[in-house]
C-alpha cells in the first residue's frame, strides 16, 4: 500500500468515478450482489471482501476473475466476519453508553460513549486497508499490521477516505435504489485506487495476476 496525500485522495475519488463509468454494467452487478449478500448483516464482511476482490481483478485483468473471488473467500471469509464484528461491537457499546448518559447525565458515561465511538470509527478505518490487502492475495496478520501502520502514517488521508465514502453513501442513499446499484462499485473502487494507485496497462491476453495466490 502506498503513502498518499490529500491531493492524491482527491484525484483517486474522481478516477474511481471514471472507472465506474467505464465499467458500469459489471460494477452495477458487483454493487447489487454486495447489497443483497450484506442484508443478513453478519455476511457484510465476506460480501465486502468479495466485492474488493472482484473489483481489483477487474482493474488488473479487465474482467472479473471469479476463481480469485472464490479463493479469497475460502481463505479469509471467516476472518472477514470476525473483523467486521469488532467495530460493530464497539458501536453497540457506544450506543448503550449514550443512552445511559441521557438518563444519568454522568460525565464518565459521556466520556466512555465518546471513547468507544472513536474506537469503532478507528477499527472501521483499519478494515479498509486490511480488506484491500486480503483481496490482493495477502495474509491476515501481515495485512492487519500493514493497515495499522498505513492508517497511522496517513491519518489525514484515511479520514478523507472515510469522508469520501460517507459522501457516496449519502448521495446514493438519497437516490434510494442507487445505493444498491452504485455504492459498492464507486466506494470500493475509490478505496482500491487510493491504496494501490492506478492500474498498469496490460495486454488483453495476459493471465490473471492472482494465479499464485489461489489455494485449492
Amino acid at each position: 500500500m502506498r503513502s498518499v496525500d490529500t491531493k492524491t485522495v482527491y484525484r483517486s475519488f474522481f478516477d474511481a468515478v471514471g472507472f465506474f463509468y467505464e465499467n458500469g454494467p459489471r460494477l452495477i452487478l458487483v454493487s447489487l450482489l454486495w447489497f443483497l449478500c450484506s442484508l443478513p448483516v453478519v455476511t457484510l464482511g465476506p460480501a465486502t471482501l468479495a466485492a474488493y476482490a472482484a473489483i481489483q481483478s477487474l482493474r488488473e485483468g479487465y474482467s472479473i476473475d471469479r476463481s480469485h473471488v472464490r479463493a479469497t473467500l475460502r481463505r479469509h471469509g471467516l476472518s472477514a466476519v470476525l473483523l467486521t464484528g469488532v467495530p460493530a461491537v464497539f458501536l453497540g457499546i457506544s450506543v448503550l453508553y449514550a443512552r445511559q448518559y441521557v438518563v444519568s447525565r454522568s460525565a464518565l458515561t459521556l466520556a466512555l460513549a465518546v471513547v468507544t465511538t472513536y474506537v469503532a470509527a478507528y477499527t472501521w478505518l483499519l478494515l479498509v486497508p486490511t480488506f484491500v490487502g486480503l483481496a490482493t492475495g495477502g495474509d491476515l496478520e501481515p495485512e492487519l499490521r500493514s493497515a495499522v501502520r498505513w492508517t497511522g502514517q496517513n491519518a489525514v488521508s484515511a479520514v478523507m477516505v472515510a469522508m469520501g465514502t460517507l459522501l457516496v453513501a449519502i448521495v446514493t442513499g438519497l437516490l434510494t435504489v442507487a445505493f444498491a446499484l452504485v455504492f459498492a462499485g464507486i466506494a470500493f473502487s475509490f478505496h482500491l485506487e487510493v491504496l494501490l494507485g492506478p492500474v498498469t496497462e496490460q495486454p488483453e491476453d495476459a493471465s490473471s495476476p492472482y494465479e499464485e495466490s489461489r489455494r485449492d
